[in-house]
């Protein structure tokens, strides 16, 4: 390994002697090593102890202290490895400043998009005693009370008409606001009580179900090639499991456009193989259980439609997996019924074996096939000896 692959604790303990055999007990040599070389590492070499390094007080260009156990350790960025063992791990800026001037200029700029953001900043150790007032930790106390008192003061402003669930924090603001997504209550609430709409959920249930009808021209150079093709499946369920009513009836008025966005980000296949392939959701609405217009369904067909219903898809689904279970159980079975004809159920000595057996057999069962074991025992037994002249 080349002496610049080494981190800055490596390089110093090798000057002054110590082995990857031989170091003091604070250092640990990383085990994820290549080579016949222990020091070729992912680590560049030596690495503190964590105890030891949580230990250490750190200062920011601007004076802060932080301790050790607080950085960020690990950090590969601009080319550098940002390490305690190179005596530069990170701590987000809780001041937000990308281009301070105390800070390392590789560091400079702002991370991330949208509401959350981060400034990286270099630290450093100092010999100085941590000071708590004068700290890292403390000033993200600070920046975490006021986020939490601004929210306050929304939700005081909404007269408490506010679900953190549905709250976002911009960070580039320092603000907040409520973007209602009945599709998260969907995922996430297990409360009867909607604070945003100010009373209990709609206890009867159902689901937010729609109709997609796709067409496009066939193109597969066969006898049919050029005919138009054109699928209706009706009674498409969005959420996978029943929610109160009243959620269904708000992801219908806000959001249900994503109903057509997840089904062109599941069929990009369908859609890149034929040119002219198009899709339409039609009939978006909520019902306790899925309904048909046979009426409907007679005149798509009479239009040429191939109509299918989700709610059979489904049944067929769960039917062949019943079928494949119970064909593969008496598979199992008449393995095991084999295994106590030919061995005996006594005379086993797989405990699995037999627990499978317990299982699967009623006693009765296990009597009726050990009866006819030894049946069959006895039979052979009295089967008439052929002699030989020869013998």
């Amino acid at each position: 390994m080349r002496e610049y692959e080494y981190n800055d604790l490596t390089k110093q303990l090798l000057n002054q002697g110590y082995t990857a055999d031989n170091h003091p007990d604070y250092v640990r040599v990383c085990t994820s090593r290549w080579g016949k070389n222990p020091l070729q590492n992912l680590a560049g070499g030596f690495e503190y102890e964590p105890q030891y390094r949580d230990a250490f007080v750190y200062a920011t260009g601007c004076g802060k202290h932080v301790m050790g156990q607080h950085v960020i350790d690990n950090m590969s960025f601009m080319g550098v490895n940002w390490i305690h063992e190179n005596d530069n791990p990170v701590v987000r800026c809780p001041y937000d400043k990308p281009n301070c001037k105390l800070n390392d200029s590789k560091l400079h700029g702002m991370q991330g998009g949208g509401f959350c953001i981060q400034c990286w900043c270099v630290c450093h150790r100092t010999d100085k005693a941590y000071y708590y007032e004068n700290s890292i930790e403390k000033a993200n106390k600070e920046r975490e009370l006021e986020k939490n008192q601004k929210y306050q003061e929304y939700a005081d402003s909404r007269n408490g008409r506010v679900c953190y669930n549905h709250m976002h924090y911009d960070e580039r603001t320092r603000s907040w606001a409520q973007i209602y997504e009945p599709n998260n209550c969907a995922r996430r609430c297990t409360s009867t009580l909607c604070p945003i709409l100010g009373r209990d959920l709609n206890r009867k249930k159902g689901n937010v179900y729609y109709d997609i009808k796709t067409s496009y021209t066939r193109n597969d150079h066969t006898i049919f090639d050029g005919e138009q093709i054109v699928n209706i499946k009706k009674g498409v369920r969005f959420f996978e499991k029943t929610v109160s009513l009243d959620i269904c009836e708000a992801f219908i008025k806000l959001q249900s456009g994503e109903i057509y966005e997840r089904y062109i980000n599941e069929n990009r296949s369908s859609q890149s193989r034929y040119k002219d392939f198009k899709t339409e959701v039609l009939n978006i609405r909520m019902e306790s259980r899925p309904s048909r217009d046979l009426m409907k369904d007679l005149e798509d067909i009479r239009a040429g439609c191939n109509v299918t219903h989700e709610s059979d898809t489904l049944k067929h689904l769960k039917e062949a997996k019943r079928q494949r279970k119970n064909t593969a159980e008496q598979k199992k079975i008449e393995k095991l019924e084999k295994l106590i004809l030919k061995v005996g159920y006594y005379n086993l000595e797989d405990g699995r074996e037999k627990y499978r057996i317990d299982k699967l057999f009623e006693w009765e069962r296990i009597m009726e096939l050990e009866a006819e074991r030894e049946k069959r025992e006895k039979e052979k037994q009295n089967e008439p000896v052929q002699l030989s002249l020869f013998d």
